[in-house]
């Protein structure tokens, strides 16, 4: 889970954030910032999952920050930790998902983080401009077969859509190869990815009905998918070069191309 913490008192990101992190354990990302300026630019660049929100803040309000997180981020939880009780009726106009009073209690917080108003998925990390790599917990997910990691990446690039078996033997094997090696080829790719995922704990990235597979999008923080949403820092990373080692993306490119324009 991903965590930022806003507050203007250095004193209370702290206590904050290691109560945070007692009850959410050491794989949590924990993020902070003093004023609502960098905890925009926070959200602009990391897949925030939960936002503790300090109201009182010199500048931009606590308040302002939740309304364009809302706007900008809707998929971002937001817990306003505040010691005035009189913001709270403004703040479940936002739709926040907790108010808390300070000082925030440990069991105020872990009861705000099992109530979330948008559940929080972990997803794989999946960068798609320059050359296409996954990460889990920032680390390169590393695939026995080159041909697991394209089968992963044309997917991607489908976004959810389904391709046939017969489909990923055209992109995925030499045009040379008898057509039931290609199929064994695929077979063997489809078998490695699986395995790749199934030890990271993302089995259901994958989807196979009868001759169809697909990825679950819902599964992936990825930067192409953010861009086609209007993400604007996913369009400031966007260089020129998508999924460049393979030669069947330039296609995407092209839209790609088109949308900067």
């Amino acid at each position: 889970m991903n965590v930022l913490i806003v507050d203007d008192e250095i004193s209370a990101v702290e206590i904050l954030g290691k109560r945070i992190r007692e009850i959410l354990g050491e794989e949590a990302k924990i993020f902070t910032a003093r004023n609502g300026r960098d905890a925009l630019e926070i959200l602009g660049r990391e897949a925030v999952d939960v936002l503790f929100l300090d109201v009182e803040m010199p500048g931009m309000s606590g308040l302002e920050v939740a309304k364009k997180c809302s706007e900008l981020y809707p998929k971002t939880n937001v817990i306003c930790c505040t010691a005035y009780e009189q913001y709270a009726l403004k703040a479940w106009e936002l739709f926040v998902s907790a108010y808390i009073v300070k000082p925030a209690s440990p069991e105020d917080i872990r009861k705000a983080l099992s109530h979330l108003r948008i559940p929080v998925v972990e997803k794989l990390t999946v960068r798609c401009f320059g050359n296409f790599e996954v990460f889990h917990e920032g680390r390169i997910l590393r695939f026995g077969r080159s041909g697991a990691k394209e089968l992963l990446a044309f997917l991607v690039d489908r976004r959810g859509a389904g391709v046939s078996s017969g489909e990923l033997c055209a992109v995925l094997s030499s045009d040379a190869a008898e057509p039931e090696l290609k199929k064994a080829s695929v077979r063997k790719y489809v078998m490695e990815l699986r395995r790749v995922l199934a030890e990271n704990g993302f089995e259901d990235v994958l989807l196979h009905t009868r001759d169809n597979y697909a990825v679950n999008p819902a599964r992936l923080d990825c930067d192409f998918y953010r861009f086609l949403e209007g993400d604007p820092t996913a369009r400031m990373m966007y260089n020129g070069e998508y999924m460049r080692q393979y030669s069947w993306a330039e296609s995407t490119t092209g839209l790609l191309e088109s949308m900067r324009a």
